[in-house]
């Protein structure tokens, strides 16, 4: 009786019962690895084991991120020290903002309660529109100051993009923050200083805006006459519809012919 035999099986053979010593030389298996492969090997084994750990370590800060802001939908605050951590985490990994929630309830609980958040969805939008829709959905009506001062930097920054839909909310709340206080009170001044300010850039970026918006800034600008901001945004936007073709123009509040800050 006869049977084959395979390769494998042939090599074993010729070396089993054989002192380590009496195996021929050309029965072994050939290395070729040099000092320079061992070094390569060993590098690229850490650089994997680095980028295990890197990943590891980010999916644990996005969980931390996305934990901590969740909290906020039961009206629990940030702590100073959950504040701190985000901040940090949000400057090593900016892009993790991409994975916190952003529809309009969510921007306008971030807007009350940790602004900073606001702004790194800003940053890291995909999109221009992404930024215009971020802020339009940050603005309430009404605003405190520093909820004010948080928006007028976000549109002064991105007025570049902002719509002009936005800019009529934004007056609106502008106008609504206003009705919450007295006459020529401190914070009357600050809500139109602020408006005059992001306004007039408005109406630099895009001289449209002064046709689309002319019966509603003139108003504005009117109903605050002793603000020195409000006058000049006056005068600036009664001199862009002066050059205006004659029939793209909106009628102007002419209620006033003149407008003299006090």
């Amino acid at each position: 009786m006869s049977f084959r035999t395979s390769p494998e099986f042939d090599y074993l053979a010729q070396i089993v019962g054989r002192p380590l010593g009496d195996i021929p030389a050309t029965l072994l298996p050939q290395a070729t690895f040099s000092v320079e492969d061992d070094i390569k090997l060993v590098n690229k084994g850490a650089e994997i084991t680095r980028r295990l750990i890197d990943a590891d370590i980010r999916r644990k800060a996005e969980s931390y991120v996305l934990s901590q802001l969740a909290q906020l939908a039961f009206n629990e605050e940030l702590s100073a020290d959950a504040e701190r951590e985000i901040t940090t985490i949000l400057s090593k990994y900016p892009d993790i903002a991409r994975q916190i929630p952003a529809n309009a309830k969510h921007i306008q609980m971030y807007a009350a309660k940790c602004w900073f958040i606001v702004l790194a969805i800003i940053q890291q939008a995909l999109s221009p529109a992404d930024v215009n829709r971020t802020i339009l959905d940050s603005i309430s009506q009404p605003m405190s100051t520093i909820q004010h001062s948080q928006v007028a930097g976000a549109l002064f920054n991105n007025i570049g993009v902002v719509s002009t839909a936005t800019l009529f909310r934004y007056l609106d709340a502008v106008e609504a923050s206003c009705r919450n206080h007295q006459g020529n009170s401190a914070q009357v001044q600050h809500h139109v200083k602020h408006a005059a300010m992001v306004l007039e850039k408005a109406l630099l970026a895009d001289p449209s805006v002064a046709e689309q918006m002319s019966i509603e800034l003139s108003s504005f600008c009117l109903s605050y006459p002793w603000v020195k901001r409000a006058a000049d945004l006056y005068r600036l936007l009664s001199s862009m519809l002066e050059k205006a073709p004659a029939d793209e123009r909106r009628p102007v509040d002419a209620s006033s012919s003149s407008i003299s800050p006090s």
